[in-house]
This record gives structure tokens, C-alpha cells and sequence, in this order.
């Protein structure tokens, strides 16, 4: 039998009513560190709109267009590394 490592979700950080209108740079930094599952359902309880750029070196064509409610990560090893507002 192999013991499996329960995977407890990390905590979101608190709402803040700035987050609807615009998502700064020290906001988004939050979730580094997350796992994608995490960060994805924190993005989403904070209202923000999300995608993953990179994911273990693969890029994704992104749109060009410019939100200030949305985050793009990159992920490597199931965490995120790097993460930006736009």
C-alpha cells in the first residue's frame, strides 16, 4: 500500500474591493507559490479573471488584449512561478 500525501487547499487571500476594479502587482504576487488548483480557485473566489501563460516550459497563445482584472501565471511543477496583471 502506498500512503498517499493529502493535499490540504491553501487559504485565499481576504477580498479586497480594490481587486473588482484593479488587481495590482502586490495582490497578484499572493497566490506565488500556489499550486495551479489553488491559485486557480483563489483567483476565482477573488473575482479575478485567470489563465495559465506557461505550464513546465509549453507557452500558450494568449489573447493581446489588456485587463486589469485578469492574471496570467506560469507554472512550473504544478506551482506558480511567476504571475502577472494584464
Amino acid at each position: 500500500e502506498s500512503a498517499q500525501e493529502e493535499v490540504i487547499p491553501r487559504e485565499c487571500p481576504a477580498l479586497d474591493a480594490a481587486d473588482l476594479t484593479e488587481i495590482t502587482s502586490q495582490r497578484a504576487e499572493l497566490l506565488l507559490g500556489y499550486t495551479e488548483a489553488d491559485a486557480e480557485r483563489c483567483a476565482s473566489e477573488l473575482g479575478w479573471t485567470y489563465r495559465v501563460g506557461q505550464r513546465d516550459g509549453e507557452s500558450f497563445a494568449l489573447t493581446e488584449d489588456f485587463s486589469l482584472q485578469r492574471v496570467t501565471v506560469v507554472i512550473v511543477d504544478d506551482r506558480v512561478t511567476e504571475i502577472t496583471v494584464g
